[in-house]
């Protein structure tokens, strides 16, 4: 697998871009404004697009890429998320009234996009990969997702904050080669990591205790501001971890 790194930042700013996460080049894990990033080309070749939650920041970039893949050559895109994150983009992203809906141009029986619903712990096969949901603590409902390719396996958490249901299931997996975690705050700032529903370094730590894996860990999500301080007491949270913050346009391979 071939992972591209498009946006990894907790927030927007110079050089900064929000999650969004490109799979062997047609498949991506959420379409934060990283994806605005990529040549026209390089959104025409997306097919599927796999969201954690409907946060703006997690969908932003869809509307626009499907501004770029409209009437296209090709079979259109496919948005998969549970349903709660469907129905927010139905209703509140691709409504006619903040962007076109897509899901009936250029003709709802040809259209840009389609909808598909995933479950926790039901997996969604595509182009050679293997994704799998499984739930997680937001404040509204998140999933993260596992993705395997038959050879190597890595999860990406999404948004979340300390949980059992993440942990629970990827200690289920023969193997987990890597693991994109978030880390939005410092430990200082615990209070607003439990209003918001993200890890700390701290709550990370505790958590990571849970998982019988070592996989190598792939810091994402630093909130613009926080990220020296994150950087900087991470390592010392987490020794005999194999740990990397990820940056805008890291490509990681598997």
């Amino acid at each position: 697998m071939n992972i591209k790194v498009l946006g990894c930042n907790g927030g927007v700013g110079p050089g900064l871009r929000t999650t969004s996460f490109l799979v062997n080049g047609t498949t991506l894990l959420d379409a934060g404004t990283g994806v605005c990033d990529l040549s026209p080309a390089a959104m025409e070749a997306v097919r599927h697009i796999f969201f954690t939650h409907a946060h703006l920041d997690h969908v932003a970039g869809a509307a626009f890429l499907m501004d770029v893949v409209y009437d296209a050559e090709g079979s259109g895109v496919t948005l998969h998320g549970t349903d709660s994150t469907l129905d927010v983009l139905r209703n509140h992203l691709f409504n006619w009234a903040l962007w076109p809906d897509f899901s009936k141009l250029p003709s709802e029986e040809e259209p840009t996009m389609r909808f598909a619903r995933v479950e926790q712990g039901r997996s969604v096969n595509v182009d050679g990969l293997r994704l799998t949901p499984i739930a997680v603590q937001h404040t509204v409902p998140a999933v993260g997702y596992v993705v395997q390719d038959g050879r190597s396996t890595f999860a990406f958490s999404g948004d979340t904050a300390t949980n059992d249901s993440f942990w629970t299931a990827l200690n289920t997996l023969p193997r987990l080669d890597k693991l994109i975690v978030e880390v939005s705050f410092p430990a200082s700032e615990e209070e607003i990591g439990a209003i918001t529903r993200h890890y700390t370094s701290a709550t990370l730590a505790a958590d990571l205790v849970k998982l019988k894996h070592r996989p190598e860990l792939l810091i994402t999500h630093n909130k613009p501001g926080f990220e020296a301080r994150i950087q900087a007491e991470l390592p010392d949270l987490l020794k005999g971890w194999s740990v990397r913050f990820l940056q805008r346009g890291d490509i990681i391979s598997l």
